[in-house]
Order: C-alpha cells, then structure tokens, then sequence
C-alpha cells in the first residue's frame, strides 16, 4: 500500500495499519529534499509521480494519506484519485467505532486511542489524531483535522476543512463552519463562523495583528 507522504504524520500512519499491510508499505515524497531512499532504513521512497503511479497501476491501487492540513490532503487525494488510485482509510486497531455509526467515508486516518461514537458522520479524509473523540449525532465534514485528545462532544457539526486543535473541546450542539480553525486547548462554547480562527476558554476570535 502507498502512503502519501514520508515524514512525521506518514510514519505514524504506517504505524496504525496491520502487520501484513505495514510489511508492504511504500512511501511517496516528490517535494522533500535529500530525503533518504528508504523510510526507517527498512521502506522503500518513491521519489517521483510517475514511480508512484506505475505502482498504483501496476502492484497495488490503494494509497493512504499520510500527511496533515486538510487542504494538502484534499489536493493530493483527488490528484491520485484522478489516475485510478484508491483512496483508502487507515484505522488503528486500538481506535473505538461504537456499532450504529451512521458514516464514514474513504480516505479516513482514525489515530490510536480514537473514538468515533453512535450516529456520528465523518466525511471523507477525516484525520482523526491519537485520542481524540467524536462523540453521537457529530457531522465531520470532508477532510477535517482533528488534533491529538479533542473532544467534539455530541450532536455538533462541523463544516469541511475545518481544524480543531490539541486538546480543544466542542461543546455540545456547536456549529463550526468550513475551514475554521480551533486553537490549542480551546473550549468552544458557541457557533464559529466559516474561515473563522477561535482559541481561549471560552473560545472567541482572535484579532488580526
């Protein structure tokens, strides 16, 4: 399976598939320079876009995203996908689905130690880091991040791109519009605005400098 990406989030990721699966892992990095050929000394790079597609097309079609910022992720997911490459999702075996989630779509990065909860929705690319929690009746829109221990808590909804901070918490019913930003540790009490960047306890809009 190809990880898009090599660095930090991407060996996390290898981290989180299954045995079988992570002994067959191939990475792919066409932007970082002097990066060596081999991933922890033991996985192969692949440093080009057309290596990478010639292994889609020819060993395997699914790719992972192994990389963070939503907008990355979205961009590099549809350039794959664009070629036949299979957008597939990476869930770590100590993550928590409950059972009657109502959705989860493709491309999906569900972190150790995550919790997706009844009736929850998550759109496709979702980044679901190691802890954090998405609790019943949330919607996660499109390629939302959501960092290590946040906790959107029940029936709030989330806009697509939108990123919530480490250790931020979502209070329950809250609205966050696309591609809005959540600070670290924030405590958002009520609706964010589309583009809007929030941090504090409680959270309010932080002023341009």
């Amino acid at each position: 399976m190809l990880i898009v990406g090599a660095r930090g989030h991407a060996v996390e990721v290898l981290q989180c598939l299954p045995v079988a699966e992570r002994e067959q892992a191939i990475f792919f990095d066409d932007v970082t320079p002097n990066q060596p050929l081999q991933v922890l000394g033991q996985y192969p790079l692949l440093r080009t876009y057309a290596e990478a597609l010639a292994y889609l097309a020819d060993i395997d079609p699914r790719f992972v995203l192994g990389l963070g910022g939503p907008a990355l992720r979205q961009r590099m997911a549809r350039q794959f996908q664009a070629c036949g490459g299979l957008l597939t999702s990476v869930i770590a075996a100590t993550s928590v689905i409950e059972p009657h989630v109502a959705e989860m779509g493709a491309g999906l990065n569900l972190m150790h130690h995550t919790l997706v909860s009844p009736s929850a929705r998550l759109g496709e690319g979702v980044l679901l880091n190691a802890g954090a929690a998405v609790h019943h009746d949330t919607e996660v829109g499109d390629y939302c991040e959501i960092s290590p221990g946040a906790r959107i808590l029940g029936r709030c909804s989330l806009g697509n791109g939108c990123r919530i901070g480490a250790l931020a918490v979502v209070l329950p019913d809250v609205i966050i519009g696309e591609q809005a930003v959540i600070g670290a540790g924030a405590v958002v009490t009520r609706n964010v605005p589309a583009g809007a960047t929030v941090a504090g306890v409680p959270a309010v809009p932080l002023q341009p400098r």
